[in-house]
């Protein structure tokens, strides 16, 4: 999912709405994102943000802090 364009600007509304859409978030419930990092679960928030969306959380440790802690659950596929 692209979440910048090529001029380094965000997209343009519609176009974003209909990209978090095809990947099956809704705006009628809270989101929380992350990422590898944390960065760009934020440009994934700011998106969200400027569709009027105000209940999105942001995990910034994401993977990083998550996967490094032995005592954190974590699945994997066995494909």
């Amino acid at each position: 999912m692209q979440k910048i364009d090529g001029s380094q600007t965000l997209s343009p509304a519609v176009e974003l709405k209909k990209k978090f859409e095809q990947e099956g978030i809704t705006l009628d419930k809270p989101v929380i994102t992350s990422c590898g990092t944390g960065v760009i679960a934020c440009i994934l928030a700011l998106g969200l943000h400027r569709l009027g969306k105000t209940d999105v959380l942001v995990y910034d440790g994401s993977w990083t802090e998550w996967g490094a802690k032995a005592d954190t659950p974590v699945e994997s596929s066995k494909e």
